[in-house]
């Protein structure tokens, strides 16, 4: 099979399991009683009764829960997400969640080029130095990244970097939002993510201040996913230097830089680039703990207020996105395979 006419069924297989989340999200969402009416979205202060009725006969709410479903598909097929609940009154769903998921996208960027620029690093070290002092150190950052809490290490980060050094005097790194509130409207809003927004505008003292308080955040997930991406990149690399193309690369003489970094890591990175993969899919979706302890204004907050207030039509939105991102994700790595082994076929 040609590697457009996979991409191509991939795309038409994610269609339906996007309907299939929707219907579950939808269900889940609106088929059990909570605080919040799924109406009290649509309602404004000022609305009487009988607008109300209108609102509710509009929507399909007085209809039964697979009706209302279809009646929410229309909706969104028109281009109507419906409005935040309690926390963003009257503002539409869709403009909420995209107002946030810039904030996200930054996080997670800076999270993942964290995670590779450490954990692959300690992973070739490791490889190469194994059973000895550097193995062993690898190990244990390893061991500890992912046997620790991230909303722990958030706070440790917090305590240390923050507190600690602002008590001491020493320079110290924010320990929320995503720039100071003396920053906030000093460069226009074009692409949404801080840094980005700074370097257009020309502004370094704003583009330093969101690096700044970056920092913490994308180093609290970094630390837990790196301890994964370091063991799986030793384990790959030590079984791929046991081949024997590799010890015919040596057998000619071949410069060790040239053997590890041209023959052996290519193929050690397969499974490397689907932890990646799928950890910065995952990020996109949100990372809910660490960007609430950090008060960090991404769609992972919002979808968790979404979750205390009953907004069923954030939820929906951002279960949704999700699962596009993950599935979208998972054909990237799919196809980066085609690229970083010629062997593998579709």
């Amino acid at each position: 099979m040609k590697i457009y006419e996979y991409v191509i069924r991939r795309l038409i297989l994610m269609v339906f399991v996007l309907f299939s989340v929707s219907a579950i999200v939808f269900y889940l969402a609106r088929g059990f009683p909570t605080a919040v009416a799924p109406w009290t979205p649509y309602i404004t202060g000022r609305m009487t009764a009988e607008q109300i009725q209108q609102v509710i006969r509009e929507h399909g709410f007085d209809k039964p829960l697979h009706v209302q479903y279809f009646y929410w598909l229309q909706d969104i097929f028109r281009g109507d997400w419906g409005t935040t609940g309690l926390w963003a009154q009257s503002r539409p769903a869709l403009e909420v969640f995209f107002s946030r998921f810039p904030y996200t996208v930054e996080l997670s960027v800076a999270a993942v080029i964290m995670t590779v620029a450490i954990g692959l690093p300690l992973g070739i070290i490791s490889a190469l130095r194994n059973n000895k002092l550097p193995d062993h150190i690898s190990r244990i950052i390893a061991l500890t990244g992912y046997s620790t809490p991230s909303y722990w290490f958030g706070f440790i980060l917090q305590l240390v970097f923050s507190f600690y050094f602002l008590s001491w005097g020493l320079p110290y790194l924010p320990s929320s939002f995503a720039v100071s509130t003396s920053m906030i409207g000093a460069v226009p809003k074009v692409s949404g993510i801080p840094i980005l927004d700074g370097l257009l505008a020309g502004n370094l003292a704003y583009t330093w201040d969101a690096f700044i308080h970056l920092i913490l955040p994308s180093l609290s997930l970094a630390f837990i996913s790196l301890g994964y991406l370091a063991r799986i990149v030793r384990a790959s690399m030590l079984e791929v230097l046991r081949q024997d193309y590799i010890i015919m690369a040596r057998s000619k003489g071949l410069k060790e830089r040239v053997v590890i970094y041209r023959h052996a890591l290519k193929n050690a990175l397969i499974p490397a680039v689907t932890l990646t993969g799928l950890f910065f899919a995952g990020l996109l979706g949100g990372a809910l703990i660490t960007e609430f302890v950090f008060a960090w204004p991404g769609v992972g907050q919002a979808s968790l207020l979404a979750v205390f207030q009953g907004d069923s039509n954030f939820l929906l939105i951002y279960s949704l996105v999700m699962a596009a991102i993950i599935v979208s994700a998972n054909l990237a790595v799919d196809v980066a395979y085609l690229f970083l082994d010629p062997r593998i076929k579709y």
